[in-house]
């Protein structure tokens, strides 16, 4: 008899964190490997809720994992010693900022029982819900990207060394304000904003009004 399919959940709104959405990361599993963190506030309904979908999945993943156990003794081994998510610290402090993140993430390749190789990789959705099409790195997905996720809820048990749990296992994106690797808005430097100074928004301005203003006088015929 088939399994049911699992359902597919659509996380809140925030800041993709070391996304790995376009090219598997191969460094420690060589089938590859798709990720992105999601960073909320840890104090937000959203993730408090999202917290605690996790928690009830990894009780029941726990539970199962007890009630397959062969005598009372290997019952009592089984514990859950990881979920998806984790609270924020600071990286030269330590002390918790406040900010809470889950971690998503989906094998790049694999082979059936039949013995058959297969590969996937997460959709990608722009802010009108339009899949974008990605060849390799051609679109640079960054930390600090703002979106969503899609995902299921994936329970575990593998051995008593790693636990009982789940996995969010990751399906598809969406991105709402693109931020590229490598780019830095001014605050990435530590830079403030500051009235009344220079602004070279405005100055490019100016210089195209200017630019435009003389193109004009060239064109005008002397009479």
């Amino acid at each position: 008899m088939a399994q049911p399919k699992r359902p597919t959940f659509t996380s809140p709104r925030g800041s993709f964190s070391y996304p790995k959405l376009t090219t598997p990361d191969t460094k420690f599993k060589p089938e590859g490997e798709y990720s992105v963190g999601l960073i909320l506030s840890a104090d937000s309904a959203e993730a408090k809720k999202l917290m605690a979908q996790i928690d009830k999945a990894a009780a029941e993943s726990l539970a199962s994992a007890k009630e397959k156990a062969k005598n009372p003794a290997e019952a009592k081994k089984w514990e859950t010693k990881y979920l998806p998510y984790k609270m924020v610290e600071d990286k030269e402090t330590g002390e918790e900022t406040g900010d809470v993140e889950f971690k998503f993430s989906a094998k790049a390749s694999g082979t059936t029982k039949d013995g058959k190789p297969w590969t996937r990789k997460p959709q990608i959705f722009d802010a009108l819900g339009q899949n974008i099409t990605v060849k390799g790195e051609s679109l640079k997905i960054g930390g600090g990207t703002i979106g969503y996720v899609a995902f299921q809820i994936m329970p575990y048990a593998a051995t008593i060394q790693s636990g009982a749990s789940v996995k969010l296992a990751l399906e598809a994106v969406q991105i709402v304000e693109l931020r590229q690797f490598g780019q830095k808005d001014a605050s990435g430097f530590g830079f403030g904003a500051h009235e009344g100074g220079f602004a070279g928004k405005d100055e490019q301005e100016e210089e195209t009004n200017e630019e435009t203003e003389e193109s004009n006088e060239e064109g005008t015929p002397d009479f």
